[in-house]
């Protein structure tokens, strides 16, 4: 197994039926060629009783209520994005042969692994509305073989066995090639290559060995071989702009599942996404949206999406949309012996970015202390996943009074009498009995918001010791100290 393809066949219907959700469970056929001389391309399977090359005339007469549209550049784009995504995901090395096709090179990856991948490949296609056939075999040409007949993987492990009664067609001859043949007796690919190939050759020209090569899998060629996606975007419009949330979800998911899949074919995991709305009046709705545990789920992505959409009220109506996954790498975590998991980890973590996408991602996580002396610093860190074990008590109990904050500090004046505290006024108020410090800290002096702050510690006539800052902007009361 050194080579595999992925195709789709009726790539072009398949592609217009998941970009318009109207069309599901509907006779539709795509049409080539205009006016009475247009035909029917590809046909649903709702559509009974119609052939590629049939009449569109015809083809109304025999199915009633039939749709008929032609090919839809957008949707087939989109839709060979996630075929493409899906290859990736078998090995980096892909040909992208034409629209609805891929050919994989399989050579050093390990047969009973791939196709399991091969199987778990089709099945997010047909998942996403795209219904995939996977074929491999020893040479490009024979895996192309096995993908038109494959249900939905076929692996050729014998060439000579698998070709032996495939119909001549399979090897694309010549009208004149298939009447010269059937002329000799000949009608499969196996009685075709009982001829020795010379003898062909000499009767049929270099024509007729390149058919005989074809009949017995042996034509190879060197892979065109297609870069993977570099960013994970996607955008698109709406022609005419429109008004409610449902058309917008419909598109958005689609796109969604094809960043998801080029994510996982990438090895990464969307970390953020980020949301942009373009309004028919020119203005534009840009939103960032933090995902407190990465992946590439898009049921999680769409609800923490849906959280912000069901509060926005843009002044125009939807034109345009763009949407982009930052991607990072997996985290891998190893849980301590005596750590305590999360009980439902896949709901915490999604609420907690719903709620982001309401409050601003800058504003939930769990509180730490900074790496600064300035009082009260603190930044918001992503929570752990577990509970760690906890601490062992100190050998010695903690000595010393006990600040209890005030919060928010009550603002007070302050008497001094050579720069000592002697009285406070105002929320607090007393004659001071005694006092300890100053205290002073200080820092960032080379930033606008630089700081300092001066404390002490002063004790009432009542008895009762506080705790005093004094800042750029006046005094206040810290807490009490008991």
């Amino acid at each position: 197994m050194n080579f595999a393809v992925l195709t789709i066949p009726a790539f072009s219907l398949h592609a217009l039926r998941r970009w318009e959700p109207t069309l599901a469970n509907q006779p539709v056929a795509i049409i080539a060629g205009e006016g009475r001389r247009a035909t029917v391309q590809h046909a649903s399977p709702e559509a009974a009783g119609l052939e590629p090359g049939l009449a569109v005339t015809l083809a109304m007469a025999r199915c009633p209520g039939l749709i008929l549209r032609p090919r839809l550049p957008a949707a087939e784009h989109e839709a060979g994005r996630v075929l493409q995504a899906a290859a990736f995901g078998l090995s980096p090395r892909v040909e992208i042969d034409f629209a609805g096709s891929c050919t994989v090179d399989l050579q050093g990856a390990d047969p009973v692994r791939t196709e399991a991948a091969m199987q778990l490949a089709c099945a997010e296609l047909m998942r996403l509305g795209l219904p995939a056939r996977a074929g491999a075999g020893p040479t490009p040409l024979l895996a192309a073989y096995a993908a038109e007949r494959a249900d939905p993987v076929l692996v050729v492990r014998d060439a000579a066995a698998f070709l032996r009664d495939l119909p001549l067609e399979v090897a694309s001859p010549t009208p004149a090639e298939i009447e010269i043949l059937a002329g000799w007796g000949i009608h499969t690919l196996g009685e075709l290559t009982r001829l020795p190939k010379a003898e062909v050759g000499l009767r049929l020209g270099t024509a007729g060995a390149a058919l005989w090569e074809r009949a017995a899998g042996e034509a190879t060629r060197v892979l065109r071989l297609s870069e993977p996606a570099q960013t994970y975007a996607a955008d698109w419009d709406y022609d005419p702009p429109v008004e409610t949330l449902e058309p917008l979800l419909f598109k958005l998911r689609r796109h969604a599942e094809r960043l998801a899949l080029e994510l996982r074919a990438a090895g990464f995991v969307a970390g953020a996404l980020a949301l942009t709305l373009g309004s028919e009046d020119g203005t534009e709705h840009h939103r960032r949206f933090p995902l407190a545990e990465p992946g590439t789920d898009v049921d999680t992505w769409l609800r923490v999406v849906m959280s912000h959409l069901e509060s926005l009220h843009l002044a125009a109506r939807l034109a345009r949309v763009a949407l982009l996954a930052h991607p990072v790498r997996p985290e891998v975590r190893q849980d301590g012996l005596f750590d305590t998991g999360l009980r439902d980890p896949h709901a915490f973590w999604e609420n907690l970015a719903r709620v982001a996408a309401v409050l601003g991602g800058e504003r939930i996580g769990t509180p730490v202390v900074g790496d600064t002396w300035r009082p009260d610093t603190f930044t918001l860190e992503k929570p752990a996943a577990g509970i760690e074990a906890a601490e062992p008590a100190p050998l010695h109990a903690v000595r010393g009074g006990m600040l209890r904050r005030y919060r928010p500090p009550r603002r007070v004046l302050v008497r001094l009498e050579q720069g000592r505290p002697v009285g406070l006024a105002g929320e607090l108020s007393g004659e001071v009995s005694g006092f300890a410090g100053p205290w002073r800290a200080g820092g960032d002096w080379w930033r606008p918001d630089g700081w300092s702050v001066e404390t002490w510690h002063v004790a009432l006539s009542g008895g009762a010791v506080y705790q005093l800052a004094r800042t750029g902007s006046g005094w206040t009361v810290e807490g009490v100290i008991d």
